[in-house]
């Protein structure tokens, strides 16, 4: 499947996106739109009243998601890169006292989330959520994503393909897409 193609799930919104997106409505705590026919897709808030399996179900319905590109905002790479897996690090699991939902399992497998972007370099990230994100700590060889880690497992856990970029320039991934 061509990345650019994709439905796109946003871990952030910012003036950059809004002055590209036609906001066309909200459905079960996102809020969503369009550019260029595409669908696009962000969170109220990254938390688990939002980011939860019974949302992201209702959103995969609605939708018609069978994959999705989600986006992020990384720290320490001047690269767009496909991210292909993550240490979580912000103290938080989206699908922790959520599992079971529906058909799905308590104990999902969650050792291949990601699907690689290809043409782009690839990286594990390291998930610190939106207010670590801000003032992250200073390690060297280390990929800082703000919400990648939190949303992809939950999107993944109700069936839907994951592919997964970022970057530190905003206007870099834009022109990806």
């Amino acid at each position: 499947m061509n990345y650019k193609q994709m439905p796109i799930y946003l871990c952030y919104f910012t003036k950059e996106w809004s002055e590209r997106i036609q906001k066309e409505g909200t459905a079960s705590g996102h809020e969503y739109g369009k550019m260029d026919r595409k669908i696009i897709i962000w969170p109220k808030n990254i938390d688990p009243l939002t980011i939860n399996p019974k949302n992201f179900i209702e959103l995969k319905n609605q939708f018609k998601l069978e994959e999705l590109l989600i986006i992020d905002r990384l720290i320490g790479t001047d690269d767009v890169v496909s991210i292909v897996n993550h240490v979580n690090r912000s103290g938080d699991n989206f699908l922790r006292g959520k599992t079971p939902e529906g058909k799905f399992p308590q104990f999902p497998d969650m050792s291949k989330i990601y699907h690689k972007v290809t043409g782009l370099k690839t990286a594990v990230v390291h998930t610190i959520g939106t207010e670590r994100f801000k003032k992250p700590l200073p390690e060297e060889n280390i990929i800082w994503s703000e919400a990648v880690g939190l949303i992809a497992p939950v999107a993944h856990y109700v069936g839907i393909k994951v592919f997964a970029i970022g970057g530190s320039n905003i206007i870099d991934i834009i022109k990806l897409l």
